[in-house]
């Protein structure tokens, strides 16, 4: 089937399917429940007939009629990015006639090794109407809003005039190239278009619009507030709050999902909780015995997948949560797990406790730890123009204080001040990075 007419029946699904969400994330728990139970069922039964998950099922002496609810998915093994990458591979070796015919992603490779992905047309359609309905539960009209959001691997950049349709004032939404954000003329060519298209919601990585907010303020320049605004790819502290605010108003909504499980968790603007998708995902927080908690590690199953299935998937992050009338709800994302300090004895430590210190002052918009070696941590900072409560001597002063309690004298720790920090090749800042 060609690319074209696959893209038309994607979207002619997509819309099928967003007409079977439930509109709003909140209501009634109790029927809530009940159809998320029921989708549970559903998956269960589908993924008890595909091998890779039979298996798993005859391993643990389960059945499908063992689930019938999100606390029962804690009976079931945990699904690793080391098992769904070999299992992704065994398919694609093992299926040469019907392979084509799937839909290929790749995750970003935060972790270091990309993840590559298949899923079938009926699930990328499912994964596009779950994004649309998120949108919809902030109040935003995907028919007739205006959208800018940024540029994918795959596609490029849209052209700057609307289409016919758009012309209308239907489906508006501009591609923003973030290359463009690596210059100060470009930098001041997006504030422009930003100010002059006037989106009524901005999605972009958060590490983008964190630059051209910091760009802003340096240079004194306004941008003009959207309703919505949502940084992806990375999770958002309370740093990045503060320096979003002050360029783009409080109009900051958190959406949090991943290439493999595709969004799942929601934070309204204002809101001190994300709410779960609770038609589509489970998301259950288990502890380090991969018991239910409130705490610990955040495992996800996306309700959708039955043709290439997500059970119990460890996607690395950890969480703060609390179940209320049977849901759950969760008031903090902690980042991830596998970023790891390397001390000279061979011990790893969490680097969670590098990530709370920049939260302890103002005055930043911008930060990252390099360990260059078993004894030397660079930090880098960017300042936050607006903010001069404290002076960069004194920010420097607090790191090293705070590091000297976490870790006494093993590291030579170097505080470097930049104007921005570059992301990642593949568009993401990691707040930590092992250099050697």
């Amino acid at each position: 089937m060609g690319f074209q007419i696959r893209k038309k029946l994607i979207n002619a699904y997509t819309f099928v399917y967003l007409m079977r969400l439930d509109r709003k994330l909140t209501g009634n728990p109790a029927l809530i429940r009940a159809r998320q139970n029921r989708n549970i069922h559903k998956l269960m039964k589908a993924a008890y007939r595909i091998p890779f998950y039979r298996r798993r099922f005859d391993e643990c002496r389960l059945t499908p009629d063992d689930f019938h609810c999100a606390a029962d998915l804690a009976k079931f093994p945990l699904l690793t990015k080391e098992e769904l990458r070999a299992w992704m591979k065994e398919l694609y070796d093992t299926h040469p006639d019907t392979r084509d015919s799937w839909d290929c992603t790749s995750t970003s490779g935060s972790t270091g090794i990309p993840l590559r992905l298949y899923q079938s047309q009926r699930e990328h359609a499912w994964t596009n109407a779950n994004w649309i309905r998120v949108l919809m539960s902030l109040g935003y009209n995907p028919f007739f809003g205006k959208m800018v959001t940024f540029e994918s691997s795959y596609r490029t950049e849209k052209k700057a005039h609307d289409s016919i349709v758009q012309r209308f004032g239907i489906l508006r939404r501009r591609r923003l190239s973030e290359k463009r954000c690596e210059t100060d003329a470009g930098m001041r060519e997006v504030i422009a278009e930003l100010n002059d298209y006037a989106p009524d919601l901005i999605c972009l990585r958060k590490n983008c619009i964190v630059r051209i907010a910091v760009f802003a303020q340096q240079h004194g320049l306004t941008i003009r507030h959207p309703k919505w605004y949502i940084p992806v790819s990375e999770m958002v502290d309370e740093m990045t709050v503060r320096t979003l605010t002050k360029s783009f108003g409080h109009g900051l909504a958190d959406a949090y999902g991943s290439d493999e499980t595709g969004s799942c968790l929601i934070k309204q603007a204002g809101s001190d909780r994300f709410v779960v998708c609770n038609d589509t995902h489970v998301v259950n927080v288990y502890d380090s015995e991969n018991r239910l908690a409130n705490d610990g590690r955040l495992i996800i199953t996306p309700l959708f997948k039955t043709d290439f299935p997500l059970i119990n998937y460890d996607i690395g992050d950890e969480a703060s949560s609390y179940v209320k009338d049977g849901l759950r709800y969760v008031t903090r994302i902690h980042g991830r797990l596998n970023d790891m300090v390397k001390h000279e004895n061979g011990d790893e430590t969490s680097v969670l406790e590098l990530r709370k210190i920049p939260n302890g002052i103002t005055g930043i918009a911008q930060f990252r730890y390099v360990q260059e070696s078993c004894h030397d941590l660079r930090v880098e900072l960017v300042r936050d123009p607006q903010d001069t409560a404290y002076s960069q001597d004194q920010i420097s002063a607090f790191f090293r204080e705070q590091l000297k309690k976490l870790y006494g004298s093993e590291f030579r720790v170097r505080i470097v001040w930049l104007d921005s920090i570059p992301p990642d090749p593949n568009g993401k800042l990691r707040c930590f990075v092992r250099a050697f």
